[in-house]
This record gives structure tokens, C-alpha cells and sequence, in this order.
């Protein structure tokens, strides 16, 4: 009965925002300029850059972490200081602490979940979410203090999740947001392994897989399936979903099944998909964020003319620049994006601005590589977890190649021809990398190092990474992380 009168209430409730979604797909050059100016008027803009307008807007420079670091520390250590700062995977070379606001996790850190709940309702007239248990693997908490929560933002997130609707998830809040990585994910496949119901999943999917590993262990179960039969769908975001998708789908036979990507980083929650089924995620424009963009090959050639969403078209990689409420203006963010669709704004995330290899010419974005890598594996009966990709510089004993980190859940068993048809792949989707491979002369073929299983978790814990938001920059224009790997590496 409560379960009942809980989902009526939840779908009555999603109603509300149609309107806004209504808005945020047809008009959405219109949200965004009223965005822009709400967020102008807040009190964290005002004390990181004094007071802006429309028109002062138009003049202010490009920003990076680094020009708030100081200012960051100093609003945490003063009287004004807001409540949260969510912490950063440290994924990019550098611990982040970005401010959060109240009104802003009203305007955009709870619009996300309530928006993915519109999706799944509005898609399945059967939807009953709260009718069972959801496993949640989110972030977690770092540092208390009597001003101060430091934290991954799912974790800050997780935190504040109302107590009348607590009972509805699995682990406990307390138990899923500690800090320490391999107990919460112990105790979560527990209380997984206890649960007899579950309706949905939520988190990074390599963190999803292990606890649902572990609980198959515990329950003696081949399936999740055969565990909970009744699932509805799976929320994930963090990384790209692609080389996971065959695990999930062979571990979870379920007609119907929905897979739900969302967008939501360190600074903000951006987008999430809105049509189960086809890719592309909504551009959140209603949502305390105003977007701006520069194209990545102009980005790269040190052309930083900024476009606005109005502006932006189909079948072109942008940088991502973000102004928001919690005092970021014109803030290089650091992914790249493609958009799908425009008018709806649909977005994807290609990219980083730091992953890409360059280091003969061959120019290799991680869009290029992640279709190589997909395309291959379908080719043989493997499934990989984590990888990384480096330079092998040319020396005078051996030619220069791409060497390709791979920490497989299944390798294939012929890994040389493999090697030789990832190479053949990228030549027919990248022009410049296939000039360079041109008769073998100045790049080789590529290399796969293979990783044993944990390795990746080994690399990160020993670098102090693991968190929430744990991933392997897939890309890097040198050797720093591979050379890293290699100690772990028998």
C-alpha cells in the first residue's frame, strides 16, 4: 500500500515539470539568455568577479581552475562560506574544490534526478520505481567541519536525500557515502546480496559491476536477472557507457530494460539522456548553468572565439565553457562535446581537451579510439574494463607507436591479430593517423599491454583517486600514466 500510494505521489508530482522540459526543447536560446542573467546577479559572482551585467559579460576572459584556487580557499575559510564544496576526481592532474550553494543544488543538483524520473515514468506507463529497493553507488564524504562538507558531489547528493525516502535505498545513507572505498563496496554488495526486490541502478559503471559480481558471488546467482527479475533500468554516467554495455546486457536479460545516461560532473549537473533508446542527452538549460562552447580545432590553434548555444551545429567537437550561480564565469571545463541533435540541444561527450595523442602527427581523439576499440571487440569473444593510451616515442633501436593499456575482463585469444585489427581500424576512420602509418616507416603498429584485472584500482588508490567519479584518463599526449602503470604490471 505505501509503495502504491508512494509512486502515485512521485508520478503526480513529475507533471510539474513539463512545462519546463517543454520550454527547455524548443526555446531553448530564450531559457539560456534568462539563465544568464539570474546567475549575474548571484552573491558568488559578485565576490569572484564583482558585479557583471549582460553587456560586462560580453568582456570577460576565459577561466580555469587555477584563477579561483585562492578565492576558493579563502570563501571556505570565511563567514560567507556556503555550506558544501564538491571535490573533483583529480582525474586532470589536480585536487578541485568548487563551491555549492543552496539555491544551486536547488536549481540544478535536484532537477537532475527528478528530470530522470520524468523520463522513466513518461516512457513506461508501468514504471514504479518505489516499489522496491534502488541500489545507489555514489560518491562520498571527506571532510566535516562546522562550516564545512567536502565531498564527490554524488556524495553530497546521496547525503541530503530526504529521510522519508531513505527505506527506499540500498545501502544505507551512512554506509554509502564513508570514505573508505572498499568497505563501502563490500557492505554494498551485502545489503545488495539481502535485498529480494530491487526496481534500479545507479552509478559509475565500473563501481556497479563490481558490487553486482560480488553480490552474484554471495547469492550464487549467474544472472542479476535471476536475482531480481522485476528491475526496471540502470542510471549511469561518469564514463563512456559504450564498453560496458555487453556486460550489463549479459548479466541483466531483461525485455525492456532501460539504460538512462546522465551528465553530471563535479561542477554541475549538465544533461541527461531523455529517449531511452536513442543517444544524446538534453542540454539542462534551465538549470542555474549558462553554456557557451569554442570549437576544439579552433580551441587547439589558440582560436578561442565563443559561440553561443544559437550558435553551435551538428557533426562538430566543442569545448565545453560554463557560467554558474556558484561563482565559475566563462570556465573552461574541460570535456569536449558533439551534438547530436540540435533544436532539441542533445549533447555527447567525446572527450577531454587533454585526451588525445599526438605525438607524430597522427593527431588520435578519443572519439576515433573509442570507435576502434568498440568496433574490434565485437569482432571477438572479450570484454574489457579500464584502458589507457600513450606515445611509444621513436628511439634509435625502434620505431615510435601507440601503446594501448587494457585491463580486459575477458581477453581474446588471439591478441596480436587483434592488435592488427585495431590498427586497421583507426587507418580507416583517421587520416592523418593512417598518412603516418603509411608503409610502417615512421609509426608502428600499435602495441596492447595487458593489465591484470585490479591493476587500474592499484594505480589510483596509490595515487589517492579513488572516488565517486574514479576513471583512467583514456588519452595522454605522454607517457606519465603509463609509465605509472608499468610498475603494476607483472
Amino acid at each position: 500500500m505505501i509503495a502504491k500510494l508512494m509512486n502515485a505521489l512521485v508520478r503526480r508530482y513529475l507533471r510539474k515539470w513539463d512545462a519546463e522540459l517543454d520550454s527547455i526543447k524548443h526555446n531553448c536560446p530564450e531559457v539560456q539568455k534568462q539563465e544568464l542573467i539570474g546567475i549575474l546577479k548571484s552573491s558568488l559572482v559578485h565576490r569572484f568577479h564583482g558585479k557583471l551585467d549582460i553587456n560586462s559579460f560580453e568582456n570577460c576572459p576565459l577561466t580555469s581552475y587555477s584563477d579561483y584556487a585562492d578565492r576558493v580557499e579563502e570563501l571556505k575559510n570565511s563567514n560567507e562560506s556556503p555550506k558544501y564544496f564538491a571535490q573533483s576526481s583529480g582525474t586532470a592532474g589536480i585536487k578541485k574544490l568548487i563551491p555549492i550553494s543552496d539555491s544551486f543544488v536547488k536549481q540544478n543538483q535536484l532537477r537532475g534526478p527528478w528530470y530522470q524520473l520524468h523520463t522513466l515514468y513518461k516512457h513506461d506507463p508501468k514504471m514504479t520505481v518505489f516499489r522496491a529497493k534502488n541500489l545507489l553507488i555514489g560518491g562520498s564524504l571527506y571532510e566535516f567541519n562546522e562550516k564545512n562538507i567536502i565531498g564527490d558531489i554524488s556524495g553530497i547528493m546521496i547525503s541530503r536525500i530526504p529521510k522519508y525516502m531513505r527505506p527506499w535505498y540500498v545501502p544505507k545513507i551512512k554506509e554509502a557515502i564513508q570514505a573508505d572505498w572498499a568497505s563501502k563496496l563490500s557492505i554494498t554488495a551485502i545489503r545488495a546480496s539481502q535485498t529480494k526486490k530491487m526496481s534500479l541502478l545507479a552509478g559509475t559503471p565500473t563501481w556497479v559491476l563490481t558490487v553486482l559480481r560480488q553480490t552474484l558471488i554471495k547469492t550464487q546467482k549467474i544472472k542479476v536477472s535471476d536475482l531480481w527479475p522485476d528491475l526496471k533500468a540502470y542510471v549511469h554516467g561518469g564514463v563512456n557507457f559504450e564498453p560496458y554495455r555487453s556486460q550489463f546486457e549479459a548479466l541483466i536479460d531483461i525485455p525492456d530494460f532501460r539504460y538512462i545516461e546522465v551528465y553530471n560532473a563535479t561542477e554541475g549537473f549538465f544533461a541527461y539522456q531523455d529517449q531511452p533508446h536513442k543517444q544524446g542527452m538534453l542540454l539542462m538549460c534551465a538549470s542555474g548553468i549558462y553554456f557557451e562552447f569554442i570549437e576544439l580545432s579552433a580551441y587547439r590553434n589558440g582560436n578561442y572565439k565563443i559561440l553561443t548555444i544559437g550558435e553551435v551545429k551538428l557533426k562538430t567537437s566543442y569545448v565545453l565553457i560554463i557560467t554558474t550561480s556558484c561563482g565559475l564565469v566563462r570556465y573552461i571545463q574541460g570535456d569536449v562535446v558533439n551534438f547530436t541533435t540540435i533544436a532539441p540541444y542533445r549533447i555527447a561527450v567525446v572527450g577531454r581537451i587533454g585526451e588525445y595523442v599526438n605525438a607524430f602527427g597522427e593527431d588520435l581523439m578519443l572519439e576515433d579510439a573509442q570507435e576502434a576499440l568498440l568496433a574490434t571487440i565485437g569482432n571477438y569473444n572479450c570484454t574489457i574494463g579500464q584502458f589507457t593510451i600513450a606515445p611509444k616515442y621513436i628511439n634509435i633501436d625502434e620505431k615510435g607507436r601507440h601503446e594501448w593499456y587494457i585491463e580486459f575482463e575477458n581477453i581474446p585469444t588471439e591478441i596480436r591479430k587483434f592488435e592488427r585489427e585495431l590498427d586497421q581500424y583507426l587507418q580507416s576512420i583517421n587520416h592523418n593517423y593512417c598518412q603516418k602509418r603509411a608503409g610502417d616507416i615512421a609509426m608502428g603498429c600499435l602495441k596492447i599491454i595487458n593489465m591484470p584485472q585490479g591493476t587500474t584500482l592499484q594505480y589510483l588508490s596509490a595515487n589517492g583517486n579513488i572516488s565517486g567519479q574514479t576513471k583512467l584518463p583514456r588519452m595522454r599526449n605522454d607517457r606519465s600514466i603509463a609509465d605509472a602503470l608499468q610498475a603494476y604490471i607483472p
